[in-house]
C-alpha cells in the first residue's frame, strides 16, 4: 500500500506518495512519473544512501521545528507540513472540510474498509483508490462517526468526488 504525505516547499503545496512493495520503493510527487528509488540508511542518524535512475547519492534529513531539512548533492531544501489551505482532492483527505472525505485523485475504488455508523479515528483509512497501478489509501482527517458511503467497490472516482461523509465529533 501507498503511503500518502503532503509537504510545502517554497511556499508550494505537494502531494507525495511512496509505496514499497515487494524490496521496492516507488516516489511520486504530485502528478508526474513515478520514480524509483533504492534508499537506505548509512548508521549515521538521517544519513541515507539513495539511487535514484541509476545514479547515486546521498541525502542527510534533520529536523527544523517542525519542518525538514534535506540537503542532497549540496542542495538544502526546507519542507514544512502540509496543513491548511491546501487544494481540494489532495492526498489523505487533510484539508477536506470536516464532515466529508473526497477522492485524493481519480481512479477506481478497489475497497472500502467503512460502513453507516462505523467509528471513524483520525488518519483511520476509509477507502483505496488505485490509479496507474499505484494503490492510495484515502483517511480521515477527524474522529468521528459515519453517516454515509458513497464510494462502492470496483467503481471509478473522479478527483475530489465525496467518497465518506462523517459527523466530526464535537471535539475536532
Amino acid at each position: 500500500m501507498a503511503t500518502r504525505h503532503r509537504f510545502s516547499l517554497n511556499g508550494t503545496l505537494h502531494n507525495v506518495s511512496v509505496d514499497e512493495a515487494g524490496g521496492r520503493i516507488t516516489v511520486r510527487i504530485d502528478d508526474r512519473d513515478p520514480i524509483e528509488v533504492d534508499a537506505t540508511t548509512e548508521g549515521v542518524p538521517g544519513l541515507f544512501s539513495i539511487v535514484r535512475d541509476g545514479r547515486p547519492s546521498r541525502a542527510y534529513v534533520t529536523r527544523d521545528g517542525k519542518n525538514l531539512r534535506v540537503i542532497v548533492d549540496g542542495r538544502s531544501f526546507v519542507f514544512a507540513p502540509g496543513t491548511g489551505n491546501r487544494e481540494r482532492g489532495a492526498a489523505g483527505g487533510l484539508a477536506d472540510p470536516p464532515g466529508k472525505i473526497t477522492a485524493p485523485l481519480a481512479g477506481v475504488v478497489v475497497e472500502v474498509r467503512v460502513k453507516v455508523g462505523d467509528r471513524l479515528e483520525p488518519r483511520q483509512v476509509v477507502a483505496v483508490v488505485e490509479a496507474m497501478k499505484m494503490q492510495n489509501e484515502v483517511q480521515a482527517a477527524l474522529a468521528g462517526i459515519v453517516t454515509a458511503v458513497k464510494a462502492q467497490q470496483g467503481e471509478r472516482a473522479e478527483k475530489g468526488e465525496l467518497l465518506v461523509e462523517y459527523t466530526p465529533d464535537a471535539t475536532a
